[in-house]
């Protein structure tokens, strides 16, 4: 395998100077204690001179830091333990900034018990509704939010599913909203009297990617019909989107004015358990406080900050070589979605100007340039026009937008060893929608106003290469639960960049793709014209991530989802494309480990106009569709030596007419153990061993058991795997765990063993059999695979014939039926060993998939359970389990 240009270099770096980024559990790391000058902060600091014994505030010690390092000393600024409700967003300038090889160190006294927090505690609580246990506190004139968090977590906002409503027919669409005729709907849209802050839902709806939300403005009632008013920008931007253009790949899809939502919210006659609405005009923050709580017990914070912190520079005067340690950066919201919506194309890029915004000269009129000039979520800690600026060991946790955004010249930026959770967008945002290629003049302004958080500090810049986002490395992060507000939000979101390096990470449950990049741009390339639009993508890589349940709320991505140019072309002498040098400057992508996604079409994706990816040595395994593939992209893809479950170079749509390459790669089973798989490549995903103690921030909990190998070795993956994780097989002792790598782990399973349950921490007795096994017969019923939808072993049997069998026969003392609940299905009678029937309603307004829907107690023996479909539209049958005879 060639070895990735800017990977050389960097690797070459890091060695010497990887000591010093692994203080996470620490007092101090190396760097820290190396500085000439200590400064310390405390939460009730007053002292004038930052000393241990008096310390000062943050806003003292940043003032004593420039002072000393202008002194020519190097700093370091100690915090202690504590909460620190910031009033204005914390901003650090080229004035910050330390020196070459001696950064400024702002750091946790003890990593983690640091929290910068852009909200506030809302204390005076009072009962409000006592039928529904609301409680309710006054907050300050002028409180805004999105978001309120409890327990240092996010909280989902009053909210109820459209069937939960009773939304079903009766909407007609307008240019301006709905004429309501169903009954159900208009009763309670009238109810709300002005409608203030009602926010409709719709997931999938303007692609099956998406989730887009929009604001009501208002309900009149009328005779026949209620007519409810949109936000105009959002309305206009779901539904009066150009046709696509001739030259545009794929699709960016339009929502049909008669659209439902799927699901309203911030009202508070939406209230249930652990829910909250902040009620503005009247200064009130009500709270469902769950039952078995008690208020006074609960820690509630109301945001009132948006950007958290910023680090920016300017072009001609960066900020740089400052490094943040141990912090935990929290509670900030993000308030636009609340004025212009939040009209979402594409992992989370959104319209908030005219329906085709970013659209260019593609069409008719044209729309904003440069194309896919979209607008980003915020981010709620920014650098921008910066050098060596340092994030190692961090939490960033309960944010409303983004977590860390990089971009407009930020360089030499590390991203290591953080904890990043909980974020209503994003992860990691790197790069800026507006500066595909910042050498186009007409550019600049757009870059200016849509790239830096404030432009008239930037205003004076001359922008050109300076304004690449360069030599970024994010590795060994753990991100989970990003997209909490809005779905479609990746782990980590590349625009564009060069030398970018995305390696050793580990990313998991999230609702939409792990790592995406070159978003919307590839779709005005094709193989056609693959020179159209292009970008300033070069020397990027995305490698030795492990990714893991992954889209588990929406549909179509992937774990690693790539779009447009992803190389710099380089020419020969006579003018042709140099494919070998221009791949040097592409995309590779080698080591990825992917397993246990949701809605998954391919697991690595190369979309839209993708070209110059090299996959190379990756693993696909227990995955949903296809394991590599796409749909419209340019060429010029490289697919080799991988390790893939599903199809391979797989293009349903339009496949790609350049250069493709696909070879020496293995075919894989589903749940592969080490025999089947290298464990080079199992062992190295993910963090690295210096790192291996971050993966404790995560639950403990089994996400992956391989089938058992000959020589009966298992091959699992444990979110939170520890040394010390017991495993065991069915109710035996503890098995021997042998750690490959950070989260995968191996065990071995013995003869007598086989079958039993794989669980952590106490034994679980039952023994889990799929639908397929022999000990199952189905007359009328047919078998389902892939359905996305998380069957036990992907798939299930079904029919739609009342009347319809199935039997189950086995040798225990108790048994599990597993099915699903779910609007579409009724009544199932079972009967163990001919006695009398049992009626089970699995008809609910929500799907609940791979669940038990009959159990029961048995005197020890063989016995025979017979499931018979009595009403609905489907019944569903996903395995058994039993409890065997001791």
């Amino acid at each position: 395998m060639m070895k990735h240009p800017m990977l050389s270099r960097v690797a070459g770096v890091l060695s010497a100077s990887f000591l010093l980024t692994v203080g996470l559990l620490g007092a101090a790391t190396p760097a820290s204690a190396s500085s000439d000058k200590e400064l310390f902060v405390s939460v009730d600091g007053k002292g004038r001179g930052c000393t241990a014994a008096a310390p000062c505030t943050l806003e003292d010690a940043q003032f004593r830091a420039r002072r000393l390092v202008s002194a020519g000393k190097s700093v370091t600024v100690t915090i202690s333990s504590g909460r620190y409700d910031l009033e204005r967003t914390l901003a650090f300038s080229a004035a910050d900034s330390g020196v070459e090889g001696a950064p400024v160190v702002w750091r946790a006294e003890q990593p983690g018990s640091v929290v910068l927090s852009g909200g506030t505690r809302v204390t005076g609580w009072s009962l409000s509704d006592a039928e529904r246990g609301v409680w309710v506190a006054r907050v300050p004139k002028g409180s805004a939010t999105r978001q309120v968090y409890v327990d240092g977590a996010w909280a989902p906002i009053a909210q109820a599913s459209a069937a939960e409503i009773g939304f079903t027919n009766g909407w007609r669409g307008s240019s301006t909203g709905y004429s309501v005729t169903e009954s159900n709907a208009r009763a309670w849209l009238e109810s709300l009297g002005s409608a203030a802050g009602v926010e409709f839902v719709y997931s999938g709806k303007t692609g099956p990617w998406t989730q887009s939300r929009c604001l009501v403005d208002s309900v009149v009632p009328g005779e026949t019909a209620t007519t409810v008013t949109m936000r105009p920008v959002c309305w206009d931007g779901m539904t009066k989107r150009p046709d696509r253009a001739a030259i545009e790949s794929g699709g960016l899809p339009n929502m049909s004015t008669s659209t439902i939502p799927t699901s309203v919210e911030n009202h508070p006659s939406l209230l249930s358990s652990g829910e909250w609405y902040l009620d503005e005009a009247a200064h009130k923050l009500y709270y469902a406080l769950p039952d078995g709580q008690d208020i006074k017990d609960v820690d509630i914070t109301l945001p009132h900050l948006e950007r958290l912190m910023t680090v920016a520079g300017t072009l001609s005067r960066p900020v740089h070589d400052i490094r943040f340690e141990g912090i935990q950066f929290s509670y900030a919201t993000w308030l636009s979605p609340s004025h212009t919506g939040f009209a979402e194309v594409q992992s989370n890029l959104h319209i908030t100007g005219a329906p085709n915004q970013g659209k260019c000269t593609v069409t008719s009129p044209a729309g904003t340039c440069p194309y896919g000039a979209l607008t980003q979520p915020l981010g709620n800690i920014d650098v921008s026009a910066s050098s060596n600026i340092a994030f190692v060991g961090n939490t960033f946790r309960a944010l409303g937008g983004a977590g860390l955004s990089i971009r407009y010249g930020a360089q030499h930026t590390l991203v290591e060893g953080n904890h990043i959770t909980d974020t209503s967008s994003t992860g990691i945002y790197l790069g800026c929608t507006f500066d595909p290629q910042p050498l186009d003049a007409s550019t600049h302004q757009g870059i200016k106003d849509n790239c830096t958080p404030d432009p008239d500090a930037v205003a004076r810049d001359v922008i050109g290469a300076n304004e690449i986002v360069r030599d970024t490395r994010v590795a060994n992060n753990v991100i989970h639960a990003v997209g909490r507000d809005y779905k479609a939000a990746p782990g980590v979101t590349v625009l564009f960049g060069q030398d970018l390096d995305l390696v050793h990470n580990e990313i998991f449950d999230t609702p939409y793709t792990a790592i995406t990049g070159g978003i919307v741009q590839g779709h005005a390339t094709d193989a056609r014209a693959p020179e159209r639009n292009q970008n300033v993508n070069a020397r990027n890589e995305i490698s030795h991530n492990l990714l893991y349940n992954y889209m588990q709320d929406l549909h179509d991505g992937g774990a690693i989802y790539l779009e447009g140019h992803q190389a710099q072309y380089v020419y020969s002498p006579d003018g042709s494309l140099d494919i070998d040098a221009t791949l040097e400057n592409g995309m590779l992508a080698t080591g990825n480990v992917a397993f246990s996604d949701g809605h998954a079409n391919f697991t690595y994706y190369d979309d839209a106009g993708a070209q110059f990816i090299r996959w190379e040595g990756n693993v696909a395994m227990n995955t949903v569709g296809a394991s590599q593939g796409g749909c419209s992209p340019a060429g010029y893809l490289w697919t080799t030596g991988n390790y893939f479950a599903g199809q391979i170079g797989y293009y349903p749509c339009s496949p790609p007419a350049l250069a493709l390459t696909v070879e020496g790669n293995t075919v894989i089973p589903e749940r592969p153990s080490l025999a089947d798989v290298p464990e080079s490549i199992i062992s190295t995903a993910g963090l690295e061993p210096a790192w291996a103690e971050l993966s404790a921030v995560a639950q403990e909990r089994l996400r992956f058991v391989s089938d058992r190998a000959v020589d009966g070795r298992v091959l699992l993956a444990v979110s939170g795997l520890s040394d010390t994780t017991q495993v065991y097989a069915g109710a035996a002792e503890p098995l021997n765990v042998r750690r490959v790598g950070t989260t995968f782990a191996e065990v071995i399973v013995p003869d007598e063993l086989e079958g039993r349950t794989i669980s952590l921490g106490e034994p679980d007795p039952w023994v889990r059999v799929n639908e397929t096994h022999p000990s199952v017969t189905a007359n009328g019923w047919n078998l389902s695979s892939n359905r996305s939808e998380g069957d036990y072993q992907g798939d299930v049997l079904y029919t739609t014939t009342n009347g319809a069998t199935a039997t189950i026969t086995f040798t225990g003392t108790r048994v599990r039926i597993h099915g699903e609940r779910n609007s579409d299905q009724g009544l199932v009678e079972f009967s163990v060993d001919g006695g009398p029937a049992v009626t089970v309603d699995t008809a609910t307004p929500t799907r609940f998939v791979n669940v038990p829907v009959f159990e029961a107690d048995l005197s020890p023996g063989t016995h025979t359970v017979t499931m018979t479909k009595r009403s609905g539209q489907y019944a569903l049958l996903d395995g058994y389990s039993y409890i065997p005879i001791p």
